[in-house]
C-alpha cells in the first residue's frame, strides 16, 4: 500500500511540479499535494491544511524560496523544507540552509529527492517527539514542584495543628500530677477529661490528614451514581448535627446522575452539609438548599445556605488545609479541602459564590461528562 505524502509545492512551473509528483510517485508515495505562488497562497494553505513537507523553488516571479521560509516559520510549524532549484547558487543555498532550510537540490539531479525526503520526514518526527518528551517533562517538573509545595505545606500545617492538642496534653498532666499529691480528686478527674479531648482531636485530625493524603492514590474505578440518593445518605450520616442545629434542608428533584467514586462523591455532599451547618448556627431559621443550574451549558451541582457568608478575599483560601475562618467552629478545618481535592481528582470544579459576611454562601461544583471521567484514584 503506498504511503500518502502530503507535500505543499511553492513553484511556478506545471512542468516543474510534474517532474516532482513523478519522482515521489515513483518513490512508492502517493501524493496529496498543492502548488502556491505567492505569500497569501501559502499562508491560506498552512493555516487550512495539515502538511508533511514542503517543496520550494528558489526564485519565482512574486515570491522566493526566502520569503517562503520566513513564511513558514512565521506560521509555527516545523516541516521539512526542501529547495528544488536549477539556479541556486552554492553560496545561496548555503546562506538558506543556515537560515533554517533543510535540503536543496538541483532539478537536474532528481534522484536525490527521495532519500532527502526519506530523511527530512524522520528528522521532523524525531524533532516532533522530542518537543512532546520536554512538554512532558516540563508538566512532570511542574506536576512535582506541585506535590513538593503540598508536601511542605501539608508538613508545616500537620505541626502547627497538631502541636496545639500536645501542648494541652502536656500542660494538664503536669496538672494532673499536681492534684493528685494534693488530693483534688474532682479536679483530677477534669484533667483527665481534657487530656481525653485533646488526644481525640489529634485522633481526627491525624485522620482526616490520612483520608486527605490517599485521595489519588489507588486505583478504583468509577459508576453511574444517583447524586438524589448521596444527598439523602449524607444526610443521614449528619442527621444528629442537622438536628441539634434545627437546620432545614431543601433538596430539588432534579438533581443529576453522576459519574465516579460513590463513597468519595458522598464525602463531597457530607463535608458541604456540614460545613454548612456549621455556619447557618446563628441565623434564627438556619437553611440549607441542595440543587443544580445550567450555566453555559455546563450542570453545576450546588449546596447554598443562609448563614454568615466568606468574604470574596477567602474565596479561595477556604479550600487550603486547616483553614477556619471561625476558629470556634467544630473539626480541624479539612472538609473543604477533602472537597476540593475530591471533585478535581474527577476532573471537576468547585468554588464558592458570596457576597460576603451576612449574605450566605453557595458551594458550586461540576463534574465532566461520563466520556470524560478519569478512573478516580483513591
Amino acid at each position: 500500500m503506498a504511503t500518502i505524502l502530503r507535500a505543499l509545492i511553492v513553484e511556478d512551473s506545471e512542468y516543474d511540479t510534474q517532474t516532482m509528483l513523478r519522482e515521489l510517485r515513483r518513490g512508492g508515495y502517493e501524493v496529496d499535494w498543492e502548488r502556491v505562488e505567492t505569500r497569501s497562497a501559502m499562508e491560506r494553505a498552512l493555516s487550512e491544511r495539515t502538511w508533511d513537507l514542503i517543496l520550494c523553488d528558489y526564485t519565482l516571479p512574486r515570491f522566493s524560496a526566502g520569503d517562503a521560509l520566513r513564511t513558514l516559520q512565521q506560521s509555527g510549524l516545523d516541516l521539512p523544507f526542501i529547495i528544488i532549484s536549477g539556479t541556486i547558487e552554492e553560496e545561496n543555498a548555503v546562506d538558506m540552509l543556515k537560515a533554517g532550510a533543510h535540503d536543496f537540490i538541483v532539478k537536474g539531479r532528481m534522484a536525490r529527492l527521495l532519500p532527502a525526503i526519506e530523511r527530512e520526514l524522520k528528522d521532523a518526527q524525531t524533532r516532533r517527539l522530542q518537543r512532546e518528551a520536554e512538554v512532558q517533562r516540563q508538566e512532570l517538573m511542574a506536576r512535582l514542584e506541585a506535590i513538593n509545595s503540598e508536601i511542605e505545606r501539608f508538613t508545616y500545617l500537620a505541626f502547627h495543628d497538631l502541636r496545639a492538642p500536645l501542648i494541652t496534653i502536656k500542660g494538664f498532666a503536669g496538672a494532673l500530677e499536681q492534684d493528685l499529691e494534693a488530693g483534688r480528686h474532682d479536679q483530677a478527674l477534669r484533667d483527665i477529661q481534657r487530656i481525653g479531648g485533646a488526644a481525640d482531636r489529634m485522633d481526627e485530625i491525624l485522620s482526616d490528614l490520612l483520608e486527605f493524603a490517599r485521595i489519588g492514590r489507588v486505583r478504583r474505578p468509577s459508576e453511574d451514581v444517583d447524586s438524589q440518593q448521596l444527598v439523602q445518605e449524607a444526610l443521614q450520616k449528619l442527621d444528629g448535627l442537622i438536628r441539634a442545629k434545627s437546620v432545614t434542608v431543601k433538596i430539588s428533584p432534579d438533581l443529576p446522575q453522576v459519574h465516579g467514586d460513590r463513597i468519595r462523591l458522598r464525602e463531597v455532599f457530607e463535608n458541604l452539609i456540614e460545613n454548612a451547618a456549621q455556619y447557618t448556627s446563628d441565623r434564627k431559621e438556619p437553611l440549607i438548599e441542595i440543587g443544580t443550574r445550567w450555566q453555559d451549558d455546563q450542570q453545576i451541582i450546588f449546596v447554598r445556605d443562609n448563614g454568615q457568608g466568606v468574604d470574596p478575599r477567602y474565596h479561595n483560601r477556604i479550600f487550603e488545609l486547616f483553614e477556619k475562618l471561625d476558629p470556634n467552629t467544630q473539626g480541624p478545618g479539612i472538609g473543604l479541602a477533602l472537597a476540593r481535592r475530591i471533585i478535581e481528582v474527577h476532573g471537576g470544579k468547585i468554588w464558592v459564590e458570596s457576597g460576603g459576611e451576612g449574605r450566605g454562601s453557595t458551594f458550586c461544583f461540576t463534574l465532566p461528562e461520563k466520556s470524560e471521567v478519569k478512573i478516580l484514584l483513591k
